[in-house]
């Protein structure tokens, strides 16, 4: 927020501040002040008198002139603006002046005539560009006749100017008023605050009508002022609007921009001669489309509030009039509009819209002071009968203005308590002071009346507040809090999870960080865990990033495709992330690898990334969990997957809940995500980090031998061989310690529909010595076990 050292002065005085130390007295008080910089650039300048213009002798566009820029003192000046004229009052950089940028003027010769300085315009001062008229860039800015020769014509126009910006607080909007924030510089310097004096005024018999219609309106006031007259504003008016970064139009626009600059409240105003009905309706329900002041057409949606004329749009309320209503050049008789609206509610249209003018601004950040609703109305009727020469003011029409007065009590032991001081209650009470606010002390105990401009006061605590930052955070003294020592460590949660992701690691994956938000269009792919609707944002910056993701699959399949497209094809990835849908919050952990994962190019080595890689990577965390492999069984996605291939992919089961899916994602999302052979996982972290497992115990190395026996199993094609391996452990007795496929066929002297699965068994005895017979019996109770549940029968 820019704020003018010169506005500022209207209501306090600071005019004998060294702006420098002004902003750290106010940076010190919590409204920091990140940068400063004069209104317009120029030192050594002063006003200078046109005695003679004459063409120069060999240019058809250049003047000589002879200025008399001090008393007594006449330079001549080569000037090539087309409107500098004899006997003109202008603004004059003399040789030394530094107009900023490196711009600075020396005596020169151009054409053959000596030229010493420079007549300027307004545009050559350092200006915001954007806020000037054409005439203000087009040729010399022309001073009134009264303009004193010599002197400073910066301080003359009152462009002489510091320009604070302060970076405000979301509790502080109260100062984008700039009579709020006059308090704050008045309390800092311990003086007294000048308002405006505002009178009263208003005949009767304006014939509007007001009428709320909805909850989002707490407030609207109008106010009829007739025989306005339009004009160019005067100098002060737009010197000030352009120091606070607002382009001057005209003298009734700049009267409404002025006051909301002042109080912090949205003037709008409505051409009266243009309402057919003099009735002002505020109201939701409309959906249409309507032209709008900017001359653009714009959906209103049922969910706007809208101020209703003539049955129709009459105002977007708190963001943009219509053009229906607007004020022109032509305009006599004015409705003069002051209302509050919902904050949240605006804000929803207002970034729908893409029109998030000042005025909204001042409704979504909570700058209004309601109370005050009444006053402001009378203080714009009485700057249009003083600057638009205003004939007659009607009595203001509005809701009821129903503002109860707000207490907060605080002790000083309270305040001593909180902020570790030792502060007396006389500078509690001098702090309250300095800051205008009524209170009442009874002992220690104050009982504040809170202004009503400061909608952020509301509990002991804000008042607290305000009483350290007056007192000086400098001035707390640096105490250690008392407490317990406890010794820093990660929760059972998080160390498993930091296991997990230092295992990964180790293991030659690469951990990403991508977005948790996602397009709608995207939500669903690959989710399993997740049952709720997803969680839609409010206000989403885009539709791509509009709703919360269920899996993280998706978010790495872009990342994989970014590294495909710029022809990395080797990607091994993971990330732990957090998802969502309504109610639910999972932990998830996502793997997704594709080309290769290790090679030995020398001795053409090549691991490619497959199914069993990423198998291999669980199994490998469900170790380290203490999860072994008779706790879970793997299951074969449906036939009718879109998200996984269905005769690559399995679901984790423990018990009856899936917990996790490893497998090769589904050619259509292949084609959807732009990616080539991927191979994922994704594993529900919540569920498994919640399964209990025994503690860790020391086994001592085997004293007897092991056996290992090959066995070859037929069995119909979609049988699970994990299973099968699974089966196997259970039915021998803790015997066999542990299986591996080594082959598996499909062919010739195999009927159709079956294969062959070659299993090596590894069996131990950890008290004695196995003999021939122990093995034979548990290979019987193996091939009846696996025959049962499986039809597998040993191969012939």
């Amino acid at each position: 927020m820019d704020v003018s050292l010169n506005l500022l002065n209207r209501y306090v005085k600071v005019d004998d501040q060294d702006p420098a130390s002004f902003a750290a007295k106010i940076t010190s008080i919590g409204l920091e002040v990140e940068g400063m910089h004069p209104l317009a650039r120029g030192n050594n300048m002063t006003i200078g008198y046109v005695k003679e213009c004459v063409p120069h002798p060999d240019s058809d566009h250049l003047n000589v002139c002879q200025v008399e820029v001090r008393s007594g003192e006449v330079n001549q000046i080569v000037c090539g603006a087309p409107n500098v004229a004899a006997g003109q009052k202008v603004i004059v950089a003399n040789p030394g002046c530094d107009l900023g940028e490196g711009f600075v003027i020396k005596k020169s010769t151009i054409r053959g005539q000596e030229s010493n300085g420079m007549i300027c315009s307004i545009a050559e001062l350092g200006i915001d560009q954007r806020l000037l008229r054409p005439e203000d860039k087009d040729g010399i800015h022309v001073l009134d006749e009264n303009a004193p020769i010599g002197e400073d014509p910066l301080a003359y126009m009152g462009l002489k100017d510091t320009i604070l910006e302060i970076g405000l607080t979301p509790n502080r909007s109260d100062c984008m008023a700039m009579t709020s924030l006059a308090y704050e510089a008045a309390a800092v310097l311990k003086r007294d605050v000048t308002l405006p004096e505002i009178t009263t005024k208003g005949i009767e018999g304006s014939g509007i009508e007001v009428k709320v219609e909805t909850d989002l309106c707490p407030f609207f006031g109008a106010k009829l002022v007739k025989g306005v007259t339009t004009k160019e504003s005067p100098e002060w008016l737009r010197v000030a609007l352009l120091a606070s970064g607002i382009k001057p139009i005209n003298n009734i626009v700049d009267i409404s921009n002025f006051v909301m600059l002042e109080t912090g409240q949205p003037i709008h105003m409505y051409d009266y001669d243009k309402l057919q009905k003099k009735e002002f309706v505020i109201k939701t329900g409309f959906d249409m489309k309507d032209t709008m002041l900017d001359g653009l057409e714009y959906k209103i949606e049922p969910n706007d509030i809208i101020v209703s004329t003539d049955d129709g749009i009459g105002c977007i309320a708190g963001v943009m009039g219509a053009d229906s209503t607007k004020i022109d050049e032509n305009t006599k008789n004015i409705v003069i509009e002051v209302a509050t609206f919902d904050g949240p509610s605006l804000r929803e249209t207002a970034r729908r819209l893409n029109l998030l003018t000042d005025a909204s601004q001042h409704y979504i950040k909570g700058a209004l002071n309601t109370a005050n609703s009444l006053n402001i109305l009378e203080r714009c009727a009485n700057l249009l009968e003083e600057l638009a020469d205003a004939k007659e003011i009607y009595q203001t029409v509005s809701t009821p203005l129903n503002i109860e007065d707000r207490y907060v009590s605080v002790t000083t032991s309270h305040v001593n308590h909180l902020l570790g001081t030792k502060i007396t209650t006389d500078i509690v009470a001098e702090i309250f002071s300095s800051l205008k606010f009524e209170y009442n002390l009874d002992g220690e105990l104050f009982t504040v009346k809170v202004p009503t401009y400061r909608n952020d006061i509301t509990m002991a605590a804000d008042l607290i507040e305000e009483v350290v930052r007056m007192y000086g955070f400098d001035n707390v003294p640096s105490t250690l809090p008392e407490m317990s020592m406890t010794i820093g460590k990660r929760t059972d949660m998080q160390a498993k999870k930091h296991m997990i992701q230092v295992l990964l690691k180790n293991l030659g994956l690469h951990e990403t960080l991508t977005y948790s938000l996602t397009s709608p269009t995207m939500v669903e792919d690959f989710n399993i865990f997740h049952k709720s609707q997803p969680v839609k944002l409010a206000m989403p910056l885009g539709e791509e990033r509009s709703v919360t993701r269920k899996s993280v699959i998706g978010s790495l399949l872009q990342v994989i495709n970014y590294n495909q497209s710029r022809d990395i094809k080797d990607v091994n990835l993971y990330e732990l992330s957090t998802t969502y849908s309504k109610g639910v919050e999972l932990q998830n952990l996502a793997i997704a690898c594709t080309g290769e994962y290790q090679g030995l190019p020398f001795k053409q080595i090549s691991y490619k990334a497959d199914y069993y890689l990423v198998k291999g990577f669980v199994e490998t965390i469900f170790e380290k969990l203490g999860i072994n492999d008779a706790r879970y069984q793997l299951e074969r996605v449906e036939s009718d997957n879109i998200s996984y291939h269905p005769g690559r992919s399995a679901y984790i089961k423990v018990g009856k809940e899936i917990v996790g899916v490893i497998g090769n994602i589904h050619p259509l999302m292949e084609k959807k995500y732009d990616v080539k052979d991927v191979y994922v996982a994704e594993l529900n972290l919540t569920a498994l980090l919640k399964i209990k497992t025994g503690k860790v115990k020391y086994q001592p190395i085997p004293q007897y031998p092991s056996v290992t026996r090959d066995i070859a199993l037929v069995m119909d094609e979609n049988v699970p061989t994990f299973d099968v391996c699974q089966k196997i452990m259970r039915s021998s007795h803790k015997l066999v310690k542990s299986t591996k496929i080594f082959d598996v066929y499909v062919g010739e002297h195999i009927e159709a529909g079956k294969k062959s699965v070659a299993i090596n068994l590894t069996f131990q005895d950890d008290k004695k010595t196995l003999k021939e017979k122990d093995i034979n019996d548990v290979m019987e109770k193996i091939l009846k076990a696996v025959e049962k549940e499986f039809g597998a029968v040993l191969r012939g």
